[in-house]
């Protein structure tokens, strides 16, 4: 009778361990899908703010030596705070919406493989989840361009170009243009 507890309570645990393991190579490949996706993503979306707010033109045209100098640098100002602030924006809402996009599909794919019943999610379900990150990098980021570009005119037209400011005032501009 022993024997058999024992027994039982072996194939008990080694179960367990194999579902352990098993769940825990599951997470670990999704992590790993999720971060390789996360990397080819960025760089698209990186390469598409900066081809939106390209910057090449108005310094080619300032080496020209324009008589509208002055209004070339007040755009200059303004594409480079959006820039940035796209940049941060952008980036984290693409890892944030990623992370949570895949690890749910992830989790249930993997409920599905250990369940036998109807799958919960099929294929057309996870194009059409993973679809909202195709248009945020896209048409999204546009708006989101034109959104943060609004703010950051209205915050940054004032700032005067031939007044030195402190970086403690360039963390204040980028904290208004958050609010």
């Amino acid at each position: 009778y022993a024997q058999k507890k024992l027994r039982e309570w072996q194939e008990k645990e080694a179960k367990k361990f194999f579902e352990m393991t098993r769940k825990k190579q599951h997470f670990e490949s999704t992590e790993r899908t999720c971060n390789q996706t996360i990397l080819s993503l960025s760089k698209i979306v990186s390469e598409n703010i900066l081809t939106s707010l390209n910057t090449e033109e108005i310094i080619q045209k300032l080496h020209d030596n324009p008589e509208n100098k002055l209004a070339l640098w007040e755009q200059m100002k303004i594409i480079i705070f959006t820039r940035i602030c796209v940049l941060v924006y952008a980036l984290s809402i693409l890892q944030v919406t990623l992370r949570v996009q895949l690890n749910i599909i992830g989790g249930y794919l993997y409920r599905d493989s250990v369940l036998e019943h109807e799958p919960m999610i099929n294929s057309n379900l996870q194009s059409k989840y993973l679809s909202l990150c195709h248009h945020f990098v896209g048409p999204g980021l546009e708006d989101l361009i034109k959104q943060i570009e609004k703010v950051v005119k209205r915050v940054v037209d004032p700032i005067s170009l031939k007044k030195k400011i402190t970086l403690q005032e360039v963390e204040q501009t980028f904290w208004t243009i958050q609010t």
